[in-house]
């Protein structure tokens, strides 16, 4: 039988929102089983966000907030601190060359 490959968590805004609704989930002793009743997203979907597999749409973030009983703005303000948090606009190419100047020097 064949292994399967497991699929890895993105760096940047993906993983850094799956940690921090992990961490608000679990602070809040909530199963992932009681958001998917609460929000009625499946199961397997909460645990690809908070793997950083899946990003959330702005209507996930919503409901997610709304399950875990913490307000929307107050995640994704979490979710910008967090040590994973990588600005999207890193990945534009100018911002990619700028960098890369910064290392060359």
């Amino acid at each position: 039988m064949a292994k399967r490959k497991q699929i890895q968590p993105r760096d940047g805004v993906e993983r850094a929102f799956g940690d921090e609704m992990r961490k608000a989930r679990l602070k809040k002793k909530i199963s992932q089983m009681t958001l998917y009743k609460a929000t009625g997203l499946d199961r397997t979907f909460i645990s690809d966000l908070e793997r950083g597999i899946q990003g959330p749409s702005l209507r996930t973030v919503f409901r997610v907030a709304e399950g875990i009983d913490i307000q929307p703005q107050v995640l994704l303000e979490k979710t910008m601190n967090s040590r994973f948090f990588v600005s999207p606009s890193s990945d534009l190419p100018q911002n990619k060359m700028r960098k890369q100047r910064r290392k060359s020097r």
